[in-house]
């Protein structure tokens, strides 16, 4: 059901998410924060020229400095609930189910650590923005960007308050 309140705050391309636990590969994706939730897309109904064209645009705005934190023109709610459905490893985090989001500076780059409550458990999940990718034998990450993700923990913080 979409929230027509909802909005989205902020779309970021070429993430890297990790769970912690043994043997955890991570994935690439997108996320799209609104000011309710997190969502980590990896299987997505937009087109792959969309998303390259996205994808540059943050590149551009990293290397020029400039707030990579904007929606992506074009991908709205509908498109965001339909991704959600589209497969169960897209995930999704409301506000409410975080217990803790902070950033960690590593010698490679910028780590956003977030911890969700599932109840009668809690999983951790690491978030980083690739800067450019391996591509053989399987697509890793290669490098990742310095980044500022104050924004967004501001976000939640205030918004589960």
């Amino acid at each position: 059901m979409v929230d027509w309140d909802e909005q989205i705050k902020a779309h970021l391309f070429w993430i890297w998410c990790e769970e912690e636990g043994f043997l955890k590969r991570g994935k690439e994706g997108m996320l799209v924060i609104t000011d309710r939730r997190l969502a980590f897309i990896s299987k997505t109904e937009m087109t792959w020229k969309m998303h390259d064209t996205h994808s540059t645009r943050q590149f551009n705005r990293f290397k020029s400095k400039e707030n990579v934190f904007r929606p992506a023109e074009g991908y709205k709610l509908e498109h965001l609930e339909k991704d959600l459905d589209k497969s169960p490893d897209n995930l999704e985090i409301l506000y409410s189910e975080i217990l803790d989001i902070t950033s960690e500076e590593k010698r490679w780059g910028t780590l956003l650590k977030v911890k969700v409550n599932l109840g009668d458990k809690s999983k951790l999940y690491k978030f980083s923005v690739v800067k450019g990718w391996v591509k053989y034998p399987a697509k890793d990450p290669l490098e990742f960007q310095r980044m500022d993700w104050s924004p967004l923990i501001s976000l939640v913080k205030t918004s589960s308050a």
